[in-house]
């Protein structure tokens, strides 16, 4: 028991931090690791771009060669005389150096960048969804699989059958990190776990107050951390508003909560609908 708290505290500690704008500088704190001087695979990876200039810094999304599958296939492409284990060795090179970086390696690949850029703005104007946010949760990083890794340990080793509540607090909690981090990796699975339970899980009262803490737990962290221009000062808030969210939930009625919660959701379905779950709760937790 001992080892499975400490597991989730450090996942949700994490997740938290990534959650917050903070967040991004410790993302950049990863992009040295590998010395990132190009090779001729790089160089290949990259020639569209390089070429064509489209796409910008975020052309990884649009060029063709960024995802792991498309990747394999320029490296293949790059010498016509490497052995298979130099193709290998330096795939793994390249996909890593990308990885470091924030901006990650997209899990797929968008072919029609205008239409795309329609659709973003779109969801910019009616949803305040923005461009940068679509794209990350469209890509991964070393830090995201780092947190994500942590996040599913922990969901893991946490699924007690007399945990329901403590489950769905912390399940729930991921879900909204994970959302608002655009973490794809750490927003599935704690979306899947969270939902595998719910269905398993006949005492529906407990469950529901479990979830409701979680969203509110990290919600209450996430919004007042943001909220200072100073990482270290944000974060010590972001702690005490926890701290305090968390006390007086112990002291009231979450049915009511509850009760609120699911009217909220009626309210803004179409939203919701449209962003996608997590994406979607995480913003109404923010603007509601």
């Amino acid at each position: 028991m001992f080892f499975i708290k400490r597991l989730r505290q450090a996942a949700l500690g994490l997740a938290g931090l990534f959650s917050v704008p903070f967040g991004k500088k410790i993302e950049k704190s990863f992009s040295k690791i590998i010395d990132d001087k190009p090779t001729v695979y790089d160089d290949k990876i990259d020639q569209f771009y390089n070429e064509t200039f489209i796409g910008g810094f975020t052309h990884r999304h649009f060029d063709g060669s960024h995802t792991p599958i498309l990747m394999w296939e320029k490296v293949k492409d790059a010498l016509p005389n490497d052995t298979n284990l130099d193709e290998f060795r330096n795939y793994i090179l390249s996909l890593s150096k990308d990885l470091q970086t924030s901006m990650g390696i997209p899990l797929i690949n968008i072919n029609d960048k205008e239409s795309y850029d329609k659709f973003a703005e779109y969801m910019n104007s009616h949803f305040a969804v923005k461009k940068s946010w679509l794209l990350d949760i469209q890509s991964v990083n070393l830090a995201e699989i780092f947190g994500a890794t942590l996040g599913v340990l922990s969901l893991f080793f946490g699924w007690k059958k007399n945990e329901k509540e403590e489950f769905a607090n912390h399940a729930s909690s991921l879900i909204l990190a994970g959302a608002v981090s655009a973490n794809p990796i750490l927003l599935i699975v704690s979306l899947i776990s969270w939902a595998k339970s719910y269905t398993k899980n006949k005492n529906k009262k407990d469950f529901k107050e479990g979830t409701i803490k979680g969203f509110l737990g990290m919600g209450s962290f996430i919004m007042s951390a943001s909220l200072f221009a100073s990482p270290l000062l944000g974060i010590i808030i972001g702690l005490i508003v926890l701290i305090v969210v968390k006390k007086k939930l112990k002291e009231i009625e979450v049915s009511q909560i509850y009760d609120w919660f699911k009217d909220q959701i009626k309210k803004h379905g179409k939203t919701l609908a449209a962003m996608g779950g997590g994406a979607g709760i995480a913003v109404m937790m923010g603007v509601v």
